[in-house]
């Protein structure tokens, strides 16, 4: 099953490929400050996808957040639409059935009948430079449950939600955090918390201080102005007097990832050889309070560590760092850095140990980061109360996490592992630990096509019907999505995409199906940068007409400007 990490808090960072081409256009954008920032033009259509960066599914699966950075600058500004995931689904399954129907017997459906069959609307893809997939675009508008204006050049997210939704004390509470390249900032939005279903009535777990009352649907970045543009007050990093030392945001924010506990964010700097540090407030507002600065050249991404559950059920004794980990453009380097929260005082970034990158030839030009604790996890849930603490400690050593990088010179999947140290003191009880920290290394990598940008953990239903989980490899260039098996050690599928595929994510879980039993299913979202709509791939095996392909397209494609 996938692990609470993965429901619970979910994150993406822009391919790098399109950050170049966001820095091709970065003078132009401050030459337009003055007229542009203020959101002067015309206002972006809400119910059309337009130059997607990023997608991200809610911790409840209930929600599918797009966010477009209208790259071309022909509206007054970007976007984040809040979809209607349990309708898509719906809509998903419906049409993947009817283009599967018979095909475990005989060859499928004719295209134009499978394609209408339960979608009336739909026809045969006439098209199929433009996308592909056997089937016409099915309209974005019916699926759009809120929708709100951003800056220009939105380039990464990270969802955080407060721990334990079940806390009555605490209550549920989430936020969704883009960052904009062209104010710069990183604007974030109250959302609605999704996961009420594992705690019963929602009424009894959500926070009061949260304005997302709506168990449905909740977007709020402010009092919106009058074109549904986010308030100035719901962009980080624009006002120094909000920062304790009195900071603002630096230039071309990049990735960016949120620890377990939703309390810290840390953003790359690409240009700036940094990374910056917001503390995410659950009772007041989140701010910029660091940056930590001297890094290796071209800090790309940023991926959060999960904490060992020793560590939580410890705090008061087991000394521990929320880490997060750095990949870079132009260095074969891996860092860790760590959040200090000091005591609420002014929170501050340290720099942890570093390791050097020799799987490839060069590993001089790493993008993405994907960290899977899955094993960990696992072994975590099975720990009773008897020994608890000792099976705790041997499940961290047992299993280390896994790292798994986009590097570009050469194409390759770079995989490494990290280990977690503790260190210890004679006690009253015996031998007890006392703090915990990691260490990094890199041992094996695994070939993919030119221009690989994105890593991302997910979920494929396997022949015998269970989630088992892939790592998902993005090529911007290549239009390809690589399937990693973990357990196997090698790719074991390569799914064709459209033109500049860019963020991933994943929808799976178990529904209970017309038999009245729990089936699993699984689902890829891929946003194409290039064309402006969102793919929808089938991750279920046992589908023989449409695994491993785009069979849905969500929303019309549309070229860019210049090559219509």
């Amino acid at each position: 099953m996938p692990s609470d990490r993965n429901f619970g808090r979910v994150r993406f960072a822009v391919s790098h490929y399109v950050g170049a081409m966001f820095s091709l256009v970065g003078a132009s954008v401050v030459g337009l400050a003055g007229c542009f920032m203020m959101g002067d033009g015309v206002p972006p259509p809400l119910d059309e996808i337009y130059y997607p960066t990023g997608l991200v599914v809610s911790p409840g699966r209930a929600t599918l957040y797009v966010a477009n950075s209208n790259f071309d600058l022909q509206y007054s500004g970007g976007t984040v639409q809040a979809i209607d995931l349990v309708a898509l689904r719906d809509k998903g399954r419906a049409l993947r059935d009817a283009l599967n129907e018979g095909a475990s017997t005989q060859p499928p459906r004719a295209t134009a009948e499978a394609c209408a069959a339960q979608v009336p609307a739909l026809s045969a893809n006439d098209n199929t430079t433009l996308y592909p997939g056997p089937c016409s675009p099915v309209a974005l508008g019916s699926f759009v449950k809120k929708a709100v204006v951003i800056g220009a050049f939105a380039s990464g997210a990270a969802i955080a939600v407060k721990p334990d939704p079940c806390d009555k004390e605490v209550g549920r509470g989430a936020r969704l955090f883009v960052t904009v390249r062209g104010d710069p900032s990183v604007t974030y939005f109250a959302v609605t918390d999704d996961r009420y279903a594992l705690c019963g009535s929602p009424a009894l777990t959500l926070d009061p201080s949260s304005p997302c009352d709506d168990p449905a649907a909740c977007l709020s970045c402010g009092a919106a102005t009058s074109d549904g543009r986010c308030a100035e007050s719901h962009l980080v990093g624009r006002d120094p007097t909000k920062s304790s030392r009195k900071l603002t945001l630096l230039g071309e924010p990049i990735g960016m990832d949120v620890d377990d506990r939703g309390e810290s964010l840390v953003v790359a700097h690409q240009t700036e050889d940094t990374a910056s540090l917001i503390v995410n407030d659950w009772k007041g507002v989140p701010a910029l309070e660091y940056n930590a600065t001297g890094l290796s050249p071209g800090p790309t991404d940023i991926a959060s560590l999960p904490i060992p559950r020793i560590v939580e059920e410890n705090k008061a004794r087991i000394d521990y760092r929320p880490a997060f980990v750095v990949s870079y453009r132009a260095a074969s380097e891996f860092t860790l850095l760590r959040y200090e929260d000091d005591a609420g005082s002014r929170p501050f970034l340290t720099r942890g140990a570093s390791a050097g990158i020799a799987t490839t030839a060069s590993a001089s030009d790493s993008r993405g980061v994907a960290i899977d604790g899955t094993e960990r996890r696992a072994c975590e849930d099975a720990c009773g109360e008897a020994e608890r603490q000792a099976c705790l400690r041997a499940c961290v050593e047992a299993h280390p996490l896994m790292v798994y990088m986009a590097n570009r010179a050469p194409a390759a999947l770079v995989i490494g592992r990290i280990e977690t140290k503790f260190t210890e003191k004679a006690g009253p009880n015996g031998v007890e630990v006392t703090g915990a920290y990691e260490l990094s290394s890199f041992h094996d990598s695994v070939p993919l096509a030119f221009g690989s940008s994105r890593v991302e953990l997910g979920y494929v239903v396997d022949a015998q019907g269970r989630l088992s989980r892939r790592i998902f490899a993005v090529t911007f260039d290549s239009r390809f999505v690589f399937s990693y098996d973990p357990e196997a050690r090698r790719v074991d599928a390569i799914i064709r995409t459209g033109r500049g595929p860019h963020a991933i994510a994943f929808d799976s879980g178990e529904e209970l199906g017309a038999d009245g039993k729990m089936h699993a299913y699984a689902t890829m979202y891929v946003a194409h940068f290039t064309d402006s709509y969102v793919g929808v791939v089938d991750l279920d095996t046992n589908n023989r007409a449409t695994f491993g392909s785009m069979y849905m397209t969500l929303g019309t494609p549309v070229p860019p400007k210049g090559s219509q």
